[in-house]
């Protein structure tokens, strides 16, 4: 099988955590690198913590620090500036990981993936999990060979609802000039995806799923649900949620198998605009019929099989124990 050149971009991230996982399981993927943003916590966290998934996976990948703010804060000379209590401290909970400084590149984030795309046109498929500002930045450095990207997998945005403000989702609303930069100038020469809350909300990692993980899936599994003990307390004090809605494994998965998704799902090449200000900084503005004058800029998801999605992560990445999570915990799920 010929694996699938893949650059994955994020701010690490109990989420990015499990998805970074399954991305380095899946033997149809070939990590060219893991470029690193600010986002969930400040920049150095986030590298030393892709730094600590690439050695807890023993993977034959670098990671490369790019963006430590959004554009506009950039531009202004600020530093990064976000106050979030979702992912603790360190950005995993209370789980520290040992970080590998041997596979930490000197290459900035964004001339990686330019030296990267430019080396493999049309062969490229960016996998974003965190604000998009070195894809941004990327754009505005090289627009033509960012143009000869395959795909984009953007975990991000939200057409009905947001979870930073009653409108905007974190990942854009972080840097909502970003996000503009990356569907207007790059989305009607690029595919991009735009996997947002109303797909990744619509799945759940239960008690019995994280309980599961913990007891029977090896030290892997106890690691990443003791991490989700931290996102347990924050579901359960904000939106008195018990289990935890793991938004960027959702986006992995989907970008390994689309058909996740149905058709009826799946909305193509629709309008997309960003709000950058005001009350509504963040919000993805989707028009679904757009009319022939209108950027068809994104393909914008909004449905998924939670069964399936589930399925699909446990068989990939503790498939030793996958027989029993079927049996004993879905097997409950309607009485089935």
């Amino acid at each position: 099988m010929e694996k699938r050149k893949i650059i994955i971009d994020t701010d690490p991230g109990i989420d990015d955590t499990y998805a970074i996982v399954a991305a380095l399981t899946y033997e149809g993927f070939d990590v060219l690198g893991i470029t690193v943003v600010a986002g969930n916590v400040g920049l150095d966290p986030c590298v030393n913590n892709a730094l600590g998934i690439v050695n807890l996976m023993n993977a034959d990948c670098h990671v490369y620090s790019g963006a430590p703010a959004s554009l506009t804060r950039l531009a202004q000379n600020q530093a990064y500036e976000i106050e979030s209590s979702v992912h603790g401290e360190s950005g995993l909970g209370t789980v520290q990981l040992t970080p590998d400084f041997s596979k930490k590149s000197d290459t900035h984030a964004v001339d990686f993936i330019l030296e990267t795309v430019k080396a493999n046109p049309g062969e490229v498929e960016l996998i974003t999990l965190g604000p998009l500002t070195n894809i941004a930045l990327a754009i505005q450095k090289d627009r033509e060979t960012m143009k000869k990207v395959k795909t984009i997998w953007s975990m991000g945005g939200g057409v009905r609802n947001g979870n930073r403000t009653p409108v905007a989702e974190f990942n854009y609303w972080a840097d909502p000039e970003a996000a503009k930069v990356t569907f207007d100038e790059l989305g009607e020469d690029v595919e991009i995806n735009m996997i947002g809350l109303d797909v990744t909300q619509q799945t759940r990692f239960t008690l019995d799923d994280l309980f599961f993980l913990r007891t029977e899936c090896g030290e892997l599994g106890k690691l990443l649900s003791e991490m989700s003990d931290h996102y347990l307390e924050v579901y359960w004090k904000s939106l008195r949620i018990t289990g935890v809605v793991v938004h960027d494994l959702v986006a992995v998965m989907l970008a390994l198998d689309p058909s996740l998704s149905g058709e009826d799902d799946v909305f193509q090449r629709v309008n997309l605009k960003m709000e950058c200000e005001g009350i509504c900084k963040g919000q993805t503005v989707v028009q679904f019929s757009p009319g022939d004058a209108e950027p068809k800029n994104a393909n914008v998801y909004m449905g998924i099989d939670n069964i399936a999605f589930k399925k699909a992560f446990f068989n990939l990445c503790f498939p030793e124990s996958y027989t029993m999570y079927n049996k004993y915990i879905l097997s409950q799920i309607n009485g089935k």
